[in-house]
């Protein structure tokens, strides 16, 4: 996603023919002859991809043993770059690791092309993963200070070894998000952000795979990575039309999952400051919140007691199994005792309604926790004359008939008698009368 071919090479410090391409090289390479020679000033000189990729097979035929194969095959995945010809290019840097493994830059392009060309497939996740791993192993020996070349700094030479780790951490991540590894995706994905903390992509991808371990203590690194790739700007960030679509999103989910804005600017500030979550870094679910304020709910608010019991063993483990033993199709909360009192119906507000317009809606969606959250969906059989007003106060009891624990809702079919605080329908405007006609003026 945002990656493209002719980008590829963006911040990636790949050597040039005769540089130094491989680890562990040690005897001059030399020309076969003279033709050998004139064959490649002719192919550096060549402008056009096309011809010069000719000249390279060409090059390849004649001399398949050449002492600078390597180069060759750092030229033609050049050229298939600038054809924009990506499996061409993987194939090619695929043969370039294939005649000699310790060719840097060939295991470099593999990782670079597991993620632009998005092949999903169990092979090429587990070609990715082989060539990040290669690259991690051969770190130690590739910068080594004894290969670091005259002309490069100490401080160049390891900023190039931190943007080959940085490659191998970013591919590992890739491959294990679309593994379903997701835990194992977090932890690659944040090694490559804490090299590259401009890379708003590795971070959405974190988000991503936090919010699908779909456990409890990921959500809240979730919503900080999905800050940080909608915050963002500068090289690295994504498209601001995303940008704008992430935050709206990130606003959305973390009132959600929090119950209240309380607290979400001091994590956009920290995401606009910081690649990764800090070590203590935590936003507190509502149903944590509820759970600590639990037994004196009991007694000043028997109801949001037993919505909040209601939805954390929803969101359980074993969710699914107890809405259908103990919800599903029963008339909640049908004067369930709780602290003493009986609750006979929930209380909630209003946020709005499912409706395509311009039909009227059958689907009023209700917070019960917060007045800002969406956990309720009361359906009714009729649709209604309008939808009522954000923040309008319902009482409700009616059949649950489903439920999805991410994003969490429970649906309720409902009854307009079971619904008490709903608007009364606007009064259809009086028919004018038909004016008398006026006859003739009398003499």
């Amino acid at each position: 996603m945002f990656f493209s071919l002719k980008r590829a090479i963006v911040g990636i410090a790949v050597t040039s023919l005769f540089g130094l391409t491989v680890w562990g090289q040690a005897a001059q390479p030399q020309w076969k002859d003279r033709a050998e020679y004139d064959l490649v000033e002719s192919i550096k000189k060549e402008q056009n991809a096309q011809t010069r990729l000719g000249l390279l097979q060409q090059w390849q035929e004649k001399y398949p043993n050449s002492d600078f194969k390597d180069g060759r095959y750092e030229l033609m995945v050049a050229a298939y770059q600038q054809l924009g010809k990506g499996k061409e290019m993987l194939d090619a840097a695929k043969a370039w690791v294939a005649s000699n493994p310790k060719a840097v830059n060939g295991w470099v392009w593999i990782n670079l092309l597991t993620i632009s060309l998005n092949d999903t497939s169990a092979p090429a996740l587990e070609q990715g993963r082989s060539a990040a791993k290669s690259l991690l192993s051969a770190l130690d020996d590739t910068f080594s200070p004894a290969r670091k070349p005259a002309q490069v700094t100490d401080d160049q030479w390891k900023k190039q070894r931190v943007n080959t780790e940085y490659i191998s951490y970013r591919t590992l991540g890739w491959v294990d998000l679309q593994d379903k590894k997701y835990e194992d995706a977090d932890k690659n994905l944040i090694e490559a952000l804490k090299r590259n903390p401009a890379d708003a992509q590795a971070s959405f991808w974190a988000g991503t795979a936090d919010l699908r371990t779909k456990k409890l203590e990921f959500q809240g690194p979730a919503l900080f990575h999905f800050c940080r790739a909608a915050t963002f700007s500068g090289q690295g960030a994504l498209p601001q039309q995303t940008r704008d679509q992430l935050r709206a999103s990130f606003e959305k989910n973390y009132v959600n999952f929090h119950g209240s804005k309380d607290g979400i600017e001091q994590v956009i500030k920290l995401a606009e400051t910081n690649a990764v979550p800090p070590p203590d870094f935590k936003i507190e679910s509502q149903d944590e919140i509820l759970i600590k304020q639990e037994e004196e709910l009991k007694k000043t608010n028997p109801m949001l007691a037993l919505w909040s019991s209601i939805k954390r063993e929803l969101k359980g483990a074993n969710g699914q199994a107890y809405f259908d033993a103990s919800l599903k199709d029963a008339n909640i909360p049908g004067g369930v005792e709780v602290g003493g009192t009986k609750v006979e119906k929930f209380k909630g507000k209003v946020v709005g309604c499912e409706v395509a317009a311009p039909k009227k809606p059958k689907k009023v969606v209700v917070g019960i926790s917060s007045a800002e959250m969406s956990e309720v969906t009361l359906v009714f059989e009729a649709p209604l004359a309008a939808c009522p007003p954000a923040g309008t106060e319902l009482e409700f009891f009616g059949s649950p008939k489903a439920f999805t624990a991410e994003p969490f809702n429970v649906d309720f079919e409902v009854e307009p008698a079971d619904v008490a605080g709903m608007p009364a329908p606007p009064k259809a405007a009086p028919k004018k009368g038909v004016p008398a006609r006026k006859g003739p003026a009398k003499k």
